[in-house]
């Protein structure tokens, strides 16, 4: 298996989970020995990501649905490298991968894994042409499982669950340096830090989670707000917006903003709970990162995290677009240090159990060893 050419494909701009975790699957695979190519947008943040990890990278100047010209090429990179196995780690990619594929002469399987819900029922021809070449839709989540069978022309036979994952080693409070993080952001020892790690994007929240904060603050000033993240393409305004509401709501140093961080592991070390208020989420690998550092979460009750979070065992869920609700979940943890330290050890377990890396690899090797041989 290891000797089998295997293509990932993730034509994305954005820079965000989705994109971190096909990131991460193809470095994966390259370190089990395939001979895996990513291919990406021309000028995308995955693909300098990618390469400068040693990941050998193809790139096209992929946009919209309609590419004649990238199909030519692909179809030729497919040929020439003898693909036999395609991984696409976005819906759209299909509309190029599919004809390109047929147009090789080589006969890829092809392997979809989806991450994101669809509204739309999709059984006109040209959904019907890509997905009958399709062997395999991997669903991410409970949600996206059941809404890939509601809206494709897919099979239940040809639908498999397989969660998003992380490395466990490196999401793993004994390697963490959490002093020295506290200590560099300027928290006090005494002080309760609620961290919230994502891209600034609508539906992630951030708008309820400073509500909360204010609320939480006005009774227990020694809880504190970590924000971390950053804009990604198109998403400046509603940044602004965020820090607009910060001032508005006179948070002051009660939320820090701290951008960007390749440190994740140690930026959750130095936190003591961790809020995920997002108002829609197919899965949600940050949560998974936070509960492997031992953090008890306060998460919104919807979608894919309800896979993830365990309410009263690994954290608190609340309902989405409620900044009481989550206020009220925030002060709950923040006043009860014997919680936090149950909910954090039933957490990092969990991700043990169900979400770890090596697990998922080697299901995922499983998959291809089976479409291989059908």
């Amino acid at each position: 298996m290891p000797g089998v050419p295997l293509l990932q494909t993730c034509f994305s701009r954005s820079w965000g989970g989705l994109e971190m975790q096909a990131l991460e699957m193809t470095d994966h695979l390259r370190r089990r020995g395939y001979p895996v190519w990513l291919a990406c947008c021309t000028g995308s943040r995955l693909a300098r990501e990618a390469e400068s990890r040693g990941i050998t990278v193809v790139t096209y100047p992929v946009s919209g649905y309609l590419h004649p010209a990238v199909i030519v090429s692909l179809s030729r990179f497919i040929r020439h490298h003898r693909i036999r196995i395609i991984h696409c780690q976005l819906s759209k990619d299909l509309s190029a991968v599919v004809p390109a594929a047929d147009l090789s002469l080589v006969h890829p399987h092809i392997i979809l894994s989806k991450r994101v819900g669809s509204s739309l029922t999709k059984t006109d021809p040209f959904h019907r042409y890509t997905y009958a070449h399709v062997d395999r839709v991997l669903a991410i989540s409970s949600v996206i499982h059941r809404n890939v069978l509601a809206t494709t022309p897919m099979t239940a036979d040809k639908v498999v669950t397989l969660h998003d994952a992380i490395d466990i080693d490196q999401f793993s409070p004994a390697h963490a340096r959490r002093a020295d993080v506290r200590t560099a952001l300027g928290f006090q020892t005494e002080e309760i830090v609620v961290g919230c790690v994502g891209r600034f994007s609508p539906g992630k929240g951030h708008e309820d989670l400073l509500q909360a904060a204010a609320a939480v603050r006005a009774d227990h000033p020694q809880v504190r707000f970590l924000i971390v993240g950053e804009a990604t393409a198109g998403e400046d305004a509603y940044a602004r917006q965020i820090r607009a509401l910060a001032e508005s709501l006179q948070l002051g140093d009660g939320a820090i903003f701290a951008g960007f961080r390749r440190d994740v592991p140690d930026v959750m070390a130095s936190c003591d709970i961790f809020a995920f208020p997002s108002h829609a989420e197919s899965f949600g690998v940050v949560l998974i990162e936070a509960m492997a550092m031992e953090l008890p979460v306060v998460s919104t009750n919807c979608d894919g995290v309800l896979d993830i979070v365990v309410d009263g065992k690994t954290g608190l869920e609340v309902p989405p677009h409620n900044s009481t609700a989550l206020a009220a979940a925030i002060t709950r943890l923040a006043v009860d240090p014997e919680m936090r330290r149950r909910f954090g050890r039933a957490g990092r377990e969990r991700v043990l159990e169900l979400f770890e890396r090596k697990r998922q690899m080697d299901r995922l090797e499983g998959i291809y060893r089976e479409v291989l041989h059908e």
